[in-house]
């Protein structure tokens, strides 16, 4: 409320998208919502559809996905536990029996756990609120079973088939997931795609930059291979801008695509920075991925407050025995923040690379307090729980040395990170001076590009980072012929935002070489669910910690995570506050009774006098027709704290107020259907 009125906004079609927060979140607007009831119903083969349309690396994120859309999630501010749906585990639970790793298993089996595929939650399994009719089940009700966005599979076939719709021939440099997502969907769209790989094997930095023991390699290669079925020709160990040339490339190519990554590890400008055992957390992690064998001693330090800087900590204690001073670190427990963000997984991944390399003292030091660190917070507590000690506020002065070789870093106490504008601007406490000793130092504190492909390359603009600069609309570059995206375009971000990058160059490189604009249009659907319903003591169903390997086996390669059986995967997709449902007022049915407010327990309703409601020039046309019409009160609500549980349509007494289920289409055409 301002100057004694509330200010309000009419919905359209793009607030009620941002209502589901977690289709909003995800940058490849995976409908999260719609994946995660159906798991709820036991439709698993429809959830692993919906999850995989938009996101043809599905199984990979459902194992290392940063998941924005959990931190977005409602469901974190309801409840005892105040936790988001397990989104990302349950994308999991649907690529384990349907998606390509179930490569000679049966549908509905995933690995360990197939003694628990006969379970069928049924219609009886769902208890719902007594005082309902006849309920429907989490999710359905609508015509549409999900809202699709205009790079999902079958938009882009569909797109292919029109009349008129040329096929190019396309080169992409890297076959990381920003290349690998714009080949899909150039394949999709009838291009003939040719990857450029340097290494010896596709994936780039999921499989390079993260520890083996996060993913599955197997599942992985075989959603690349998926991929690579569609038609695509990848051409390994070869370097652009040494074993061929940009030049040639853009001679015999309609488009090129760079998706190279940030393959080098930054280093610190302190003295001591070039002793021997000084080493960055990309090389540590690509060695480590490539079976190179690493001497790390029996100290590590990790300079750094990201996920890979933990992975490195964690992985360096798996290179030995685990030691009885490691076993007892295990026990201890640390206060920190549940705060968690889109950061890099660089400074927590090396960490816990690090216990996998053996070593049996592992410490972290981080310019961030506990509220501050961008690492995620089940990273953190596997961190601990493995014994890595995290030491939070503490910044890198100078590195000692002896013979030539690290012999510990000497480190200072952080005043603050941030300056009053939240910009990163470390304050340190003098004369607060401390000496660590390691045997090894690790710098987990960010990557570069290595531009070596744009060598002779005159029309690329590059940026005062030393990133590629695009236009975010269509990955295209200063030159018209060249598009690039992922980390080289952006700097360091999460695997799901690669492959939005490359969707979006994908349709700028097809619209590019169609000749023409592309049109996109998004259709909306309305549906009155007259039975929706919540479960019964559907805010008491807590999040349950997602299972894995016992401390003591997480001595090698063995991945950490088990994910969760049918049975918690049901009970989790439960938890669902289906977000993409609404209350709809029919204002000619009001009787101004209040009983809606009264029953609704989330406060989230209000009937005011029209006089005290304001807002933009619609708004204002929408009360002077509302005036005229002869209306005295006004229906408010508050979206962000409705939890959809249909307690005030129940109430009722006029059917004023309905639940109704909001889909949209996102398509694009060049033909203007």
């Amino acid at each position: 409320m301002k100057d004694g009125r509330y200010h309000v906004i009419i919905p359209d079609t793009d607030y009620y998208r941002r209502m589901v927060k977690c289709q909003s979140a995800c940058p490849v607007q995976t409908d999260a919502r719609a994946y995660v009831t159906a798991v709820a119903r036991n439709e698993l083969e429809k959830g692993y559809h919906i999850a995989h349309e938009p996101n043809p690396l599905s199984t990979i994120c459902g194992r290392i996905c940063g998941a924005p859309c959990e931190i977005a999630c409602r469901r974190g501010a309801v409840g005892p536990d105040f936790e988001p749906v397990a989104i990302r585990s349950l994308k999991r639970v649907l690529t384990e029996r349907y998606g390509p790793e179930t490569a000679g298993r049966l549908p509905g089996t995933a690995g360990a756990e197939a003694s628990v595929s006969s379970f069928e939650p049924t219609r009886a399994a769902i208890p719902y609120a007594a005082a309902r009719k006849e309920m429907t089940l989490p999710g359905t009700g609508a015509e549409m079973d999900y809202s699709p966005v205009r790079w999902s599979r079958e938009s882009l076939k569909d797109l292919a088939k029109e009349a008129g719709h040329k096929a190019g021939k396309i080169a992409i440099i890297g076959a990381g997931p920003a290349g690998l997502t714009a080949a899909n969907d150039l394949a999709l769209l009838g291009h003939q795609v040719v990857i450029y790989e340097a290494g010896p094997k596709t994936g780039g930095m999921m499989r390079y930059g993260v520890p083996v023991y996060r993913i599955d390699q197997q599942a992985m290669d075989l959603e690349i291979q998926k991929i690579l079925d569609l038609g695509v020709t990848i051409h390994f160990d070869m370097r652009v801008g040494k074993d061929v040339m940009m030049a040639d490339l853009r001679r015999d190519y309609d488009a090129i695509f760079l998706g190279m990554g940030l393959m080098s590890g930054r280093r610190l400008d302190i003295e001591g920075a070039n002793l021997d055992g000084v080493v960055t957390a990309v090389d540590l992690l690509l060695n480590y991925n490539l079976g190179y064998k690493m001497t790390l001693g029996k100290k590590v330090i990790v300079v750094g407050g990201g996920d890979v800087a933990m992975d490195a900590a964690r992985t360096a204690l798996r290179l030995g025995q685990v030691t009885a001073e490691q076993k007892s670190a295990l026990g201890q427990t640390d206060q920190r923040s549940d705060d968690a963000s889109d950061a890099v997984h660089e400074a927590l991944d090396v960490a816990r690379t690090a216990l996998r390399l053996g070593v049996s003292d592992v410490k972290m030091i981080s310019l961030e307090s506990w509220d501050e660190l961008p690492a995620s917070k089940f990273e953190i507590e596997e961190a601990i729980e493995e014994g890595i000690t995290i030491h939070p506020r503490l910044g890198p002065n100078r590195i000692v040395g002896q013979d030539g070789k690290v012999a510990g870093i000497e480190v200072i106490e952080v005043e603050s990170v941030f300056d009053e504008n939240k910009r990163f601007s470390p304050k340190f406490k003098a004369k607060t001076e401390k000496i660590l000793e390691c045997d090894t130092l690790i710098l987990a504190i960010g990557q570069s590009a290595d531009l070596g492909a744009l060598t002779g390359v005159k029309d690329i603009k590059v940026t005062p980072r030393g990133l590629v600069e695009i236009n975010p609309e269509t990955g295209q570059t200063s030159a018209s012929d060249v598009f690039a995206g992922g980390d080289m375009a952006y700097g360091p971000r999460l695997i799901i935002h690669a492959v939005r990058d490359g969707h979006l160059a994908a349709l700028g490189i097809d619209q590019k070489i169609q000749g023409r604009p592309q049109q996109r249009e998004v259709t909306t659907q309305w549906t009155d669910l007259p039975t929706h319903a919540m479960p019964e003591d559907w805010v008491k169903l807590n999040r349950e910690k997602i299972p894995g390997l016992p401390i003591e086996r997480r001595t090698g390669l063995s991945v950490v995570e088990l994910g969760y059986s049918l049975e918690q995967a049901h009970s989790q997709g439960l938890r669902c506050l289906e977000c993409s449902v609404n209350t709809v007022f029919d204002g000619s049915k009001c009787i101004l009774c209040n009983g809606c407010v009264d029953v609704c327990p989330w406060n989230c309703l209000k009937i005011v006098s029209i006089d005290q409601v304001s807002g933009d020039e619609s708004v204002s046309h929408l009360l002077e027709s509302a005036k005229e019409g002869g209306a005295i009160a006004a229906m408010l609500k508050d979206d962000t704290s409705c939890t959809r549980c249909a307690l005030c349509a129940e109430r009722c007494p006029t059917d004023a107020i309905t639940m109704e289920a909001f889909r949209f289409k996102e398509t694009i055409t060049y033909n203007g259907k």
